[in-house]
């Protein structure tokens, strides 16, 4: 029954992976349903939040049920004035990337030096990393959680994401969470293998991570085991950050 669920989930996740960048539908409007969020209805139709509501001239996050959205800019039209609204416009997006040093003397890793870096569109062996985190986590489901566990035996959050990506192929420090939410750069079109950041969860400030699945389903190591949650349940939804990718997949 396990090995069916991990079958389930790893399938759910390839096929999230591989909608990535494909044209959208030919559907250019969305009509909200009960319990849809705009983060939801922007992930769905690969745009972020902030596009979502201009191109529906939306001031506040606030959208009710049976009201209609447009999703591309061919139908993106104002729900107040019925004025047809101009697409977004986008903004150069740069991120910082931290280089890394090790010291001798304690063997922990610290900031060095930071530089703006101009992203790059993801290649295929930083995709095929990504895909490879989900299926090297999928089979993690259950393990205990431990306190600064990075093992099979046991794992904190920190400690689960260090393990399963370097078992994925990618070379990465022992980080805490704070650690790896300085040394990743925002994505706003996020895709499965990306990290998720949660704050003032044990503490204030940047205190949880996990591995986005596709559809707003996260693996993490919980309080008591590593799980699949979603982004937007009721405790977490507050909490979210947004979605990051470690600097060396850019």
């Amino acid at each position: 029954m396990q090995k069916r669920a991990f079958s389930v989930l790893a399938a759910f996740a390839l096929a999230a992976f591989i909608s990535v960048g494909s044209a959208d539908a030919a559907t250019e409007s969305y009509t909200v349903k009960p319990g849809d969020t705009l983060w939801q209805i922007a992930t769905k139709h690969k745009l972020t939040v902030d596009e979502l509501k201009s191109l529906n001239s939306l001031a506040s996050d606030s959208i009710k049920t049976n009201q209609k959205l447009a999703v591309s800019a061919k139908n993106a039209v104002s729900q107040k004035s019925g004025v047809a609204s101009s697409p977004p416009v986008k903004t150069a997006n740069t991120k910082v990337t931290t280089v890394l040093k090790e010291t001798s003397s304690t063997n922990s890793w610290k900031n060095a030096v930071a530089t703006t870096v101009k992203p790059k569109e993801l290649n295929l062996p930083s995709k095929k990393v990504l895909l490879n985190a989900v299926e090297v986590s999928l089979p993690l489901l259950d393990t205990p959680y431990v306190w600064a566990g990075a093992t099979k035996e046991g794992f904190d959050c920190s400690g689960f994401i260090y393990y399963v990506f370097n078992e994925a192929g990618l070379t990465i420090p022992r980080l805490d969470t704070i650690g790896m939410h300085t040394n990743s750069f925002n994505v706003d079109k996020p895709i499965p293998g990306d990290l998720v950041f949660f704050a003032n969860t044990y503490r204030s400030g940047i205190s949880h991570a996990g591995i986005y699945l596709g559809e707003g389903k996260f693996i993490h190591a919980a309080t008591q085991k590593v799980e699949v949650s979603s982004i937007d349940s009721v405790y977490w939804k507050d909490k979210f950050t947004g979605f990051k990718r470690f600097n060396q997949l850019n």
